[in-house]
């Protein structure tokens, strides 16, 4: 996964780079190492720890924005966005979780969608956007050989964001949202077919609706051409569709992550 994403990290750089791109256009290009702490998934108890080179990209144009994630913009106004958003989720060997074992691996999960979001405050007015947020995705389950539809999933959201108003400095960015899914979606990781059920791992069929509450902070300090950043994230499963289903052990989900970056290259 990560070397497609360095591929095509590199491949919309050497394109930009090849056709001269406009100063209406700006970008930067980079590598770093990220190291991640987090379970398996939302309700496991078993954590995995990941250390790993990242390449950086970011990219701002009238129509496309490439920073901690992928937005692509269908309408645009000073109040009103309409754009499309990205997430993924990190692939599971059952053999790693306890309650999981014997029960057929997670693929990696790719969201995809489009998300309508509302600026709460005066566009231009401060360093900070208040947001409601309303992402509705698609999701794919892939081996990067066979891919499979895993249903929807909707994060009704507000963000507070803190922009970087120069070069260097501090940006943030707070989300607070509810998560709810097709039946689908939490079938994928909450249920038990009767053929892998055991004395411990009772048979059990997800309901769609509600899926938990999260909260995620991140922060980044950019001081000229190096990048220091973090990632901390946290899933209250409490009042869940699915949260009888044995594959759940704990309500409560975290992630923790840091990382740098070195940019070598830009157009600005």
């Amino acid at each position: 996964m990560l070397k497609t994403s360095l591929k095509i990290l590199l491949s919309i750089s050497l394109f930009y780079s090849s056709n001269s791109i406009s100063k209406d256009i700006i970008w930067d290009l980079g590598a770093g190492i990220a190291a991640i702490d987090l379970n398996l998934y939302p309700g496991s108890s078993d954590s995995k720890q990941y250390m790993f080179p990242l390449p950086y990209f970011t990219l701002l144009a009238k129509k496309l924005e490439i920073d901690r994630g992928i937005r692509g913009f269908l309408f645009k106004s000073d109040t009103v966005v309409l754009d499309v958003s990205a997430d993924f989720g990190i692939p599971v060997d059952s053999d790693d979780s306890g309650v999981r074992v014997g029960m057929p691996d997670l693929d990696t999960t790719l969201q995809v969608g489009p998300s309508l979001e509302f600026l709460l405050n005066k566009p231009g007015r401060d360093l900070f956007d208040v947001r409601f947020e309303l992402p509705l995705r698609t999701v794919l389950a892939t081996d990067f050989k066979h891919t499979s539809n895993e249903g929807w999933l909707m994060e009704p959201r507000f963000s507070v964001e803190k922009r970087r108003l120069y070069k260097s400095g501090l940006a943030m960015k707070l989300t607070l949202g509810l998560k709810y899914a097709t039946r689908d979606f939490h079938a994928y990781y909450y249920d038990v077919d009767p053929a892998f059920s055991t004395a411990t791992r009772p048979a059990y069929a997800s309901e769609k609706g509600y899926g938990g509450s999260f909260a995620t902070l991140s922060a980044s300090w950019r001081d000229g051409n190096w990048i220091w950043w973090t990632l901390l994230r946290y899933q209250n499963l409490n009042d869940a569709v699915f949260e009888e289903s044995p594959l759940v052990e704990e309500k409560d989900y975290y992630l923790v992550g840091v990382g740098f970056a070195w940019i070598f290259a830009q157009n600005l």
